[in-house]
């Protein structure tokens, strides 16, 4: 008895959580990959961005793409996920570093409906 009554706050914090991280913005960043894709390669030329944040994404991407790993692809699912997480903290880094208001008017030109804000 005593573990339903544990078990009833932790389904109402699990619910919370998934509530509040909403599954549906998964679906809605992948239908929008394109768009990261052009904004990114627009921030690489765009001359208002400085080599930093550049640098950042370019070794972030080819570290994802490199046979060199912390932990060895051949390890099931643990070897492509630091991979990903790699790419990841380099792609938000990025546009992070980059100026706002440059991110911003990309991001309009790509995206003029104002549906799509890949900053927060």
């Amino acid at each position: 008895m005593n573990r339903n009554v544990k078990q009833a706050p932790l389904k109402e914090g699990v619910k919370a959580a998934v509530r509040k991280n909403q599954p549906w913005d998964v679906v809605r960043f992948a239908m929008h990959l394109p768009n990261f894709a052009r904004l990114f390669m627009r921030l690489l030329r765009d001359a208002r961005v400085n080599a930093g944040p550049k640098l950042l994404l370019i070794a972030s991407v080819v570290y994802a793409l490199s046979p060199m790993d912390f932990l060895p692809d051949l390890m099931p699912v643990l070897g492509q996920m630091d991979d990903l997480g790699i790419l990841l903290l380099g792609c938000r880094s990025f546009l992070s570093l980059c100026p706002r208001n440059v991110v911003e008017q990309h991001v309009n030109d790509i995206d003029q409906s104002g549906q799509w804000t890949p900053i927060g």
